[in-house]
């Protein structure tokens, strides 16, 4: 057992370590991308921390739908001139922060919203199939009498429904 969460921390730190290098590369060659990215990522830096569910890809989509929304900032901040002046400008705006943050909104909606939603469209729907049933009992009730359900209590349902081999 103890091997086991050795090999996985191990892999874990060595799946980091290009995303590390990578970084402080980047933080050297280009401090306004990487600013922007930095302040821009911090929604899915903390769904990484605050991942509950465990939910198989749902930290890749929020980081995914996040970046989605941060690339449009970085390439204003290509286009209007790569200075750090422009990036504090960039995120001085709160139109950007909308469009960075608004991106991992929706793909929190996504990921934890929909579910809740379907199951509440699934509970609508059960709750109906449950009343037209209780519908046609009463009618079958009110059909055959009450003489009905003294007959289904005694009988008890059978496997093979009633065919002998």
């Amino acid at each position: 057992m103890a091997a086991k969460s050795k090999s996985k921390g191990a892999s874990r730190s060595a799946s980091l370590f290009p995303l590390m290098v990578f970084i402080g590369v980047c933080s050297v060659v280009a401090p306004p991308t990487m600013l922007v990215l930095a302040c821009g990522m911090i929604p899915s830096v903390i769904a990484i921390f605050l991942n509950t569910s465990k939910v198989r890809g749902s930290i890749a989509a929020m980081f995914a739908c996040n970046l989605a929304g941060v690339l449009p900032v970085v390439g204003f901040l290509w286009d209007r001139g790569h200075t750090l002046n422009q990036a504090v400008r960039l995120l001085s705006d709160p139109y950007m922060w909308l469009l960075m943050f608004g991106s991992a909104g929706v793909a929190g909606f996504l990921l934890w919203g929909v579910p809740i939603f379907v199951q509440g469209v699934y509970e609508v729907q059960a709750a109906q199939v449950v009343k037209r049933l209780h519908r046609r009992r009463a009618k079958l009730i009110e059909e055959w009498g009450g003489q009905i359900i003294e007959d289904a209590k005694i009988q008890p349902a059978s496997k093979n429904n009633g065919t002998k081999k």
